[in-house]
């Protein structure tokens, strides 16, 4: 049952549903049935903005989970979809700052908007993705050789790290969720140092797990 769950999980025809399953139910079924209350635009740009980021922490949580769980199937086939959910943070945080130009109205109005830091954090994130959404293939693997490619994707942390706190000061309660999306975080990446230290300390235990791992693969 579990295997049969894991491949229908791995398969890209699950992860792109689920991807764009989420814009189409949080977004585009509330703006064509009036489920967007009084100021629609508003609600588009506040959703499209936590879709953006929990999609980026739910990338950044796989790797820890595949270090902490390294024999669940479910979390092994969740991580072949690291590209599609890493790009598909980008795309819904380019349809957050395009309903922020929308919401701005005039030329004047958006200018006026980027003298507040929060504003500036917000687009600093949006081009780390960008970024790492355009580097998100095979070709760039090849050119910049695969240590090169890993630098340049740990700043997917950086931008994190960012857009976290431009969320945690964009007001009107955000706060809220913004730290308890910083504490997840936080503690997978604590517990996935804390095993990686033991292992280092235990390398006999390493060894053992990984030839029973070789003999199942068999």
């Amino acid at each position: 049952m579990m295997k049969t769950i894991a491949a229908i999980i791995g398969h890209k025809a699950f992860a792109l549903s689920v991807i764009i399953g989420i814009g189409v139910w949080l977004l585009i079924v509330p703006a064509f049935t009036g489920g967007l209350g009084a100021d629609p635009l508003d609600r588009l740009l506040h959703v499209s903005g936590e879709i953006a980021i929990w999609t980026l922490a739910a990338v950044l949580s796989l790797t820890p989970l595949r270090v902490l769980f390294p024999k669940s199937r479910i979390v092994n086939a969740l991580n072949r979809h690291r590209r599609y959910i890493g790009v598909s943070s980008c795309i819904y945080a380019l349809v957050h700052f395009s309903c922020h130009l929308l919401y701005q109205g005039d030329w004047d109005d958006l200018l006026a908007s980027f003298s507040k830091p929060f504003i500036w954090l917000g687009a600093s994130g949006l081009l780390i993705l960008v970024v790492l959404a355009i580097t998100s293939n095979n070709w760039t693997v090849r050119k910049l050789g695969g240590r090169n490619w890993k630098l340049l994707h740990r700043l997917a942390y950086l931008a994190a790290a960012i857009l976290i706190y431009h969320q945690s000061i964009a007001g009107k309660g955000h706060w809220y969720i913004a730290r308890w999306l910083l504490f997840a975080l936080l503690s997978l990446e604590l517990a996935r140092l804390v095993k990686t230290q033991i292992t280092k300390k235990n390398p006999r235990t390493a060894v053992t797990t990984g030839s029973r791992q070789e003999i199942k693969s068999t």
